[in-house]
């Protein structure tokens, strides 16, 4: 019996669980142990994340990403570069270099590999002084914050090429991610720091076989990385120093396509560097995606036309597609987004087919995120008797028409006046004729 009761008690408990629906939330962002992180999505720019996104920060080896830019803006990967004493000398003991010697001739495409894969600092002041057209590290970091400046990374400033330790020599999370975004519109540099592995070339100073290993090594460990919500990491480039902490900047994408930036600064130790950015570009795989609000062709509405022939309305359908990122969680993305559609109101005829008749606004949690142009499907003719009456408006309002009516009335009105003044003057020359003739028969009858 007691069997029986606890059967339906859970019978009954399931079926008002079951009963009750389900709200499906969004995830709240990752815990992150960085003291400064942002996520954007590569095309838009999009943020999707951030944290301390514009906290001023040392940079450390996240330097070379300009580095990088801006010589890739200058100069030929086949270009041949030397290594001088002062870019050899001036890296610090405690820095990563590829032991590059002074006076060694190397590619800029080898150089390239040694920065931005084993993160070689002397490598960086190599092609900074090459790429400098005085030749000195001055010129090229005048270079580089020229390049932030047209950039708008308003929170960046530079002092080196290698991201040396420098009380001047800051940036922020916001500001590497945008900068990651435009160096990966570069094939070039894409491919560089997507790779874990290069060989180095013989040398004016050495065979191939005699660089060492250890400094051939990679270091963006997430390049290697796997997961269920990415289908690749892209890049993009690390950096330590004690005062920055460890950073990476790193890029993936998923197998639609979205591909996301992650910027982490100030990670508390090696494992939470990588942790914390794959965490970070999983929460946005997770969540977010691109969606299609609005298809070209699409129907929007109809609406009546004064003067059509036969009363034909004027269907209204969008002019070009548009997408967003938004959350997958319906709720959310409902709950921020609003549709505002405008039309170019009262309609009358002719209108032409694909004539702008108004447009749809896309504004998310208050921003306008895009707009759609309305336009007509169809062409939409005008009446006969509405286009001779709105010629005879045109005809009675155009300022010729009116000034050649007032100038005929006032000639009318002149000749009317013209004309009474005539009348007036016949009569009286009649009248003094009349008198005159009337006074020469009474002398003559005086004098008969």
């Amino acid at each position: 019996m007691k069997a029986k009761l606890i059967a339906i008690y859970t019978l009954i408990i399931v079926i008002l669980a079951l009963s009750v629906p389900l709200q499906v939330f969004a995830e709240t962002e990752p815990d992150i142990s960085a003291e400064a992180y942002i996520l954007i999505e590569m095309k838009t720019g999009q943020v999707l994340a951030e944290k301390n996104a514009d906290q001023r920060r040392s940079p450390a080896s996240t330097t070379k990403i300009m580095t990088a830019l801006v010589a890739l803006e200058n100069a030929d990967l086949e270009d041949e570069m030397t290594a001088s004493e002062i870019a050899i000398k001036s890296v610090p003991y405690d820095y990563v270099t590829a032991g590059i010697k002074v006076g060694e001739k190397l590619k800029f495409k080898d150089l390239l590999d040694l920065m931005m894969i084993t993160s070689a600092n002397e490598a960086s002041n190599i092609i900074a002084e090459n790429v400098s057209k005085d030749g000195t590290m001055e010129g090229f970091i005048e270079l580089m914050n020229q390049k932030a400046a047209e950039l708008g990374l308003t929170g960046t400033h530079f002092t080196n090429s290698s991201g040396q330790e420098d009380e001047d020599h800051y940036t922020t999370a916001r500001d590497l991610a945008y900068l990651s975004r435009e160096a990966m519109k570069l094939d070039i540099f894409r491919e560089v720091v997507g790779r874990t592995e290069f060989k180095m070339p013989d040398t004016n100073l050495r065979k191939s076989n005699e660089w060492q290993a250890g400094h051939l090594t990679y270091t963006n460990e997430l390049l290697k990385s796997r997961s269920k919500y990415y289908s690749k990491v892209t890049g993009i480039k690390t950096g330590y120093t004690e005062s920055a902490g460890l950073c990476l900047v790193a890029s993936a994408v998923n197998p639609d396509g979205l591909e996301l930036i992650s910027v982490v600064l100030g990670a508390k130790d090696k494992t939470h560097q990588f942790e914390d950015s794959q965490k970070l570009l999983e929460y946005g795989f997770k969540n977010f995606s691109f969606q299609q609000l609005a298809k070209k062709g699409e129907y929007v509405a109809r609406y009546e036309v004064a003067d059509a022939v036969d009363g034909k309305k004027v269907e209204i359908i969008t002019n070009n597609d548009f997408s967003y990122i938004l959350p997958l969680d319906e709720e959310v993305r409902n709950n921020k987004l609003k549709i505002v559609k405008t039309f170019n109101e009262p309609f009358a005829a002719p209108i032409e087919q694909g004539q702008t008749v108004g447009k749809i606004e896309y504004i998310y949690d208050g921003k306008s995120i895009g707009t759609v142009e309305l336009v007509a499907k169809e062409a939409i003719e005008k009446t006969t008797i509405a286009i001779l009456r709105d010629k005879y408006k045109e005809i009675i309002n155009d300022e010729r028409f009116i000034f050649g009516v007032k100038a005929a009335v006032l000639t009318i009105i002149a000749i009317i006046i013209i004309s009474f003044i005539l009348r007036i003057i016949r009569k009286k020359r009649r009248r003094s004729m009349y008198y005159s003739s009337r006074k020469v028969n009474y002398r003559y009858r005086n004098y008969r």
